[in-house]
């Protein structure tokens, strides 16, 4: 299991409510997939309900829960079999 340290990202909104998070998500991205709880992005485990992620080109945007932080709005940069794994998942709402 990898930990978000080990992925290099930027913080586009920490301590953002969900309604923000998924906001600035749809906001940025040109498409939006949302996952159960427990999807593996680039071996970080997502936590929550239901998870927004965007892509960008090959931007990656994510909600991510920091324990005892809260929500954060994270970008990464994936690869194309990272964007292609999240293009054939199941999507929730």
């Amino acid at each position: 299991m990898a930990c978000i340290n080990d992925i290099p990202y930027e913080i586009l909104l920490k301590g953002g409510s969900p309604t923000e998070c998924e906001n600035l998500i749809r906001e940025n991205s040109d498409e939006v997939y949302y996952v159960k709880g427990g999807y593996k992005l680039r071996g970080v485990t997502l936590s929550g309900e239901v998870v927004p992620i965007g892509i960008k080109g090959n931007d990656i945007f994510f909600q991510f829960i920091k324990p005892c932080f809260g929500l954060f709005v994270l970008k990464t940069s994936g690869s194309e079999a990272d964007i292609e794994d999240l293009r054939r998942q199941p999507t929730t709402k």
